[in-house]
């Protein structure tokens, strides 16, 4: 879903216009109006807004979120990757052989992960960017070989318990840890806002709204009084602190860099990027290396959180839990539109709505069939105002 508005604003010299991106609000409203309607039903009242159950949302919301933000840049170039769900489930059998049968440390065990997630973006790379196969036959292929991989791996078996240094992914950090990581991360976003409107005016761009300004310091202090509201006092689990620094590491490699910018440069159009002296081949490789290791990443902290690997049904369905959320978050199908932090909210509300259904014991094969509706018509809605666009 993308929503856009024309905002004429006076500057020395005339009116110019300016579109403002008003998705990122928008599924802002989306999710507060949920957490409202939670928040009152009958069934739902007494649960929802709980510390605990919002607690288990935000944890069970950080694998998809991590594999969600490497599922947003190839989106962006007009890529896909439906291998993810398999490369999870690899690259939790790499970690758990690491552990179990070899008796590595977790550090190894993850690093060696990560190296296979690497590994898998770049074959990936090399089909799509440099052969030019089509994404969608090269992951699918990979969504077969992966999962076949992991059960060759682990002889169709289960692997667990994982070591006790590898249970640390699925722990919480200490009290205080939790309040210098949340309140400094709220100094850190207040001050690149405040940074970002001052630089704006001193190179004569036009400058960010106060406005503007006032409504994202708000949000970021709404979103760690939440945080310290919730995990104040048991401790923010680590998986929350992963996704959390993915999902603003992938805010800045798309706004703030080079890389970013050739990114929806190449979804907008390919040709003229290419044209326009940006390495398309070198960028598409980089774009399905980060997904393979954003994958690993994912794959380990599911094993954690899980402890162990169930390598034929580990990360199943994932990669389209990964589109969904991307696409609910306003990151077009067509490629050139988007942005993480739509993706973050999109995973939010994607969460919220299978745990608001877990709590109205709604059936899951329902469940289903609502979440098939729900991404169709975030494409619909992509769709038509694509059109009102043109």
């Amino acid at each position: 879903m993308k929503l856009e508005r024309t905002v004429e604003q006076t500057r020395a010299g005339g009116r110019k216009p300016r579109k403002v991106d008003l998705n990122a609000w928008a599924m802002a409203g989306v999710l507060a109006c949920m957490w409202a309607v939670l928040a009152i039903l009958p069934q739902t009242r007494g649960v929802f807004l709980t510390q605990g159950n919002i607690a288990t949302l935000l944890v069970q919301s950080a694998v998809l979120l991590v594999i969600a933000v490497g599922m947003t840049m190839v989106i962006l170039i007009r890529g896909i990757d439906l291998s993810v769900g398999a490369g999870v489930a690899l690259t939790g059998v790499v970690a758990a052989l690491a552990q179990i049968k070899l008796g590595l440390p977790a550090p190894v065990a993850i690093a060696m992960a990560i190296g296979v997630g690497a590994a898998i973006g770049a074959f990936h790379g090399m089909w799509v960017g440099w052969l030019g196969i089509p994404a969608f036959v090269v992951t699918l292929a990979g969504f077969k070989a992966y999962r076949g991989g992991a059960l060759v791996l682990s002889d169709a078996k289960g692997l667990a318990p994982m070591h006790d240094d590898f249970a640390v992914l699925a722990s919480n950090v200490p009290q205080l840890a939790t309040w210098i990581i949340v309140l400094g991360a709220l100094a850190a976003g207040i001050a690149l806002t405040l940074r970002d409107a001052t630089r704006r005016k001193t190179f004569g761009l036009e400058p960010t709204t106060t406005t503007v300004v006032i409504a994202r310091i708000g949000g970021q202090a709404l979103l760690a009084g939440l945080l310290l509201a919730v995990f104040g006092r048991r401790g923010i689990p680590v998986p929350v602190i992963v996704a959390a620094a993915v999902a603003l590491w992938g805010v800045f490699v798309t706004k703030r860099t080079r890389f970013g910018r050739h990114l929806y440069a190449i979804g907008g159009n390919p040709e003229a990027a290419r044209l326009s002296g940006i390495d398309v081949k070198r960028t598409t490789m980089g774009v399905y290396v980060i997904v393979g290791v954003l994958t690993a990443i994912a794959g380990v902290l599911l094993a954690a959180r899980v402890n162990g690997v169930t390598p034929g049904s580990q990360g199943q369905l994932l990669e389209l839990d990964a589109v969904t959320a991307v696409v609910i978050g306003g990151t077009s199908l067509a490629g050139g539109r988007g942005s993480v932090v739509g993706t973050v909210l999109g995973t939010l509300v994607f969460a919220t709505l299978a745990n608001g259904m877990n709590h109205l014991r709604i059936d899951s094969n329902w469940q289903l069939i609502c979440t098939g509706a729900i991404l169709l018509a975030a494409v619909l809605i992509d769709v038509l105002s694509k059109g009102r666009r043109s």
